[in-house]
């Protein structure tokens, strides 16, 4: 996967394929600032060889100002 100029690998095996996934259920992002926010989806790329989660994400960082 491609991220500007960059290709994403795993540090842990070093594969190439990234795939993407969004955490289910409760689990959204919530800012510390405030009680009365919908947080934001939470957004993983995983290696698609050893399932190592690479980085996470919010959708909405908006939210976090």
């Amino acid at each position: 996967m491609e991220e500007g100029n960059k290709v994403k690998a795993c540090p842990i095996c070093g594969c190439t394929e990234i795939g993407q996934g969004k955490l289910t259920g409760y689990s959204k992002m919530m800012p510390l600032h405030t009680i009365f926010s919908n947080g934001s989806d939470v957004i993983a790329d995983i290696c698609l060889e050893c399932g190592h989660i690479i980085s996470m994400r919010v959708t909405r960082p908006d939210k976090f100002k």
